[in-house]
């Protein structure tokens, strides 16, 4: 007989790869960087076969662990689902959403009225944070339903809306002129900081990281005030006191994609018309 996948550790895995690493796993699935490494193994010897490769550079995938890695998300899904359908206990009007903390308290504004509207004894519960904690809660089943940035590694997300990422300084002053470029970057563990770092990893140019934020508000202000440069998307940018970075090494833009996923606790017949309501409301956020 065959053996049954254990769900944790497929988790685990998933999160390690994501990450890129077991230390980084760890401070996301608050457990120890041993008992990552622990739950790894035994998946390995669970399948019999070699799913990482680890060196002083990090991990790489094998070729069983990147079959794996295809089927972990329909599985988790498939867990989630298979709970709400099973549970005694119906939907009670309680729906947990997840909202990335830069877009968080516009986006409300559109969607809140939307929802009384359409879900009268609807009961949200809203967690804002970075996009790869929302993701996180959601494959857990911590999260029914989130807004997050989408990511190369996940392709096939439902997208809500897209905007110009560019490179922004502020208003009058050369700073990249200077000898070493001063520079504002959210804090770890974020696709924006990876691009960022990646532009400027690719670019060769000379910096130095003079702060850094949870907040993009406070990123925003450091360009305004003259204090660095940023990647930012261009809803951020709210005044003429900071003007497009123009740096041949660097890219004039990217495009940055806010991406709906949901954690398959849900009904379709409530889930659909609550995805119609944040499409509706992310249209709205998008006009002018």
């Amino acid at each position: 007989m065959k053996p049954l996948l254990d769900l944790e550790l497929l988790n685990t895995f998933s999160v390690v790869v994501e990450v890129g690493g077991f230390k980084d796993a760890a401070t996301r699935l608050y457990r120890s960087q041993a008992a990552v490494s622990m739950q790894i193994k035994r998946l390995e010897e669970q399948l019999k076969q070699r799913l990482l490769e680890r060196s002083n550079q990090g991990i790489k995938l094998t070729d069983p662990g990147k079959t794996l890695l295809a089927y972990i998300d329909q599985l988790l899904r498939l867990n989630n689902e298979t709970l709400s359908a099973l549970s005694a206990e119906p939907l009670r009007g309680s729906v947990h959403f997840g909202i990335p903390t830069d877009y968080a308290q516009t986006f409300l504004e559109h969607f809140l009225p939307r929802m009384r509207d359409s879900f009268p004894e609807l009961v949200p519960r809203i967690t804002c944070g970075r996009s790869r904690k929302l993701r996180e809660l959601v494959n857990s089943g911590d999260l029914d339903i989130a807004i997050v940035t989408g990511e190369t590694q996940f392709p096939d997300e439902k997208s809500l809306w897209s905007e110009r990422l560019c490179w922004y300084a502020p208003t009058g002053m050369p700073l990249e002129k200077q000898g070493s470029l001063p520079v504002a970057l959210l804090e770890s563990d974020c696709a924006l900081r990876d691009l960022a770092q990646l532009d400027l990893k690719q670019s060769g140019l000379v910096h130095h990281l003079v702060i850094t934020s949870p907040d993009m508000a406070n990123l925003y202000a450091a360009v305004e005030s003259g204090l660095a440069v940023s990647l930012l998307p261009e809803s951020s940018i709210p005044s003429k006191q900071v003007r497009p970075l123009r740096i041949d090494s660097l890219p004039d833009q990217r495009l940055l994609t806010m991406n709906l996923i949901e954690a398959g606790t849900l009904g379709k017949t409530f889930l659909e018309p609550l995805e119609n309501c944040i499409l509706v409301a992310a249209q709205a956020l998008r006009q002018p």
